[in-house]
């Protein structure tokens, strides 16, 4: 069985800005998922973050297909948020201090039974007794040697 995974937001941007050290084994990750190989799942929080920065750019056009690239795909799951999500984060934040946009990040993870969080944010460690996290590198290298 796949594993299943909820990304943090800087794998996608890795990808889209093409940036070092990360842009190789993120890029191959979302393949991966593509693939069918890793499911994924993403937070409303994500979405906020990469549509700002489509905003920001002026690119409708990458927003729209990013949106509908997530929402159309069956290895991807777009987590609501809601209010046993929100309660959680808060609590997570409290307990670690992580960012708040970060907490909801982890708290939809939990809601949705995540083996893992990929992210090349050390922030995310904080919150290993409840998530534990990865990088993309690690997760394509352990996915590669299993085959």
């Amino acid at each position: 069985m796949a594993p299943r995974v909820i990304l943090d937001t800087n794998v996608f941007l890795n990808v889209i800005n093409r940036e070092a050290p990360h842009y190789g084994s993120s890029k191959e990750l979302l393949d991966l998922i593509d693939a069918g190989e890793v499911k994924a799942v993403v937070s409303v929080i994500t979405i906020a973050e990469m549509s700002t920065g489509f905003y920001l750019a002026g690119d409708e056009r990458g927003r729209r297909e990013f949106l509908l690239h997530l929402l159309s795909s069956e290895n991807y799951d777009v987590t609501a948020m809601d209010v046993g999500v929100a309660d959680s984060a808060g609590r997570i934040r409290a307990e670690t201090g992580l960012r708040l946009p970060d907490s909801i990040i982890v708290a939809s993870g939990l809601r949705e039974r995540v083996d893992l969080i990929v992210t090349h944010d050390e922030g995310f460690r904080e919150a290993s007794r409840y998530l534990k996290s990865t990088a993309s590198e690690e997760m394509v290298s352990g996915l590669l040697s299993d085959q």
